[in-house]
């Protein structure tokens, strides 16, 4: 029983540290992404809805179906041509977009 309150304080920590971390990225979701793709992911942001073709709605099974980590991940990092997703390799770090690709993984339905 002696090691139980630290090891307690160490599961705490790391799921703070968790719940942190997935608040940046919903911040940085919600700066970056949700203007187009909207808040809840539906791909009707505010600027998403006079794009054409419009932006990608994550919460779509059919999505989910062929989207990879890495497809996610080269779409973040270096746009798509053709669109109006515009890169942002050079304004988020590495762990950024891998945070954000898991981040879009929670649109996808169950």
């Amino acid at each position: 029983m002696r090691g139980t309150p630290i090891v307690l304080m160490l599961i705490l920590h790391a799921s703070v540290a968790a719940g942190e971390e997935s608040s940046i990225t919903r911040q940085v979701y919600e700066a970056r992404c949700a203007f187009c793709h909207g808040v809840e992911g539906k791909g009707d942001g505010v600027a998403g809805q006079a794009l054409n073709p419009p932006p990608t709605n994550f919460t779509l099974a059919d999505f989910w179906k062929t989207a990879t980590s890495e497809t996610l991940r080269d779409a973040i990092a270096n746009g798509k041509p053709g669109t109006a997703m515009v890169p942002f390799g050079k304004t988020l770090k590495p762990d950024q977009v891998d945070a954000l690709v898991e981040y879009l993984r929670s649109f996808a339905p169950q």
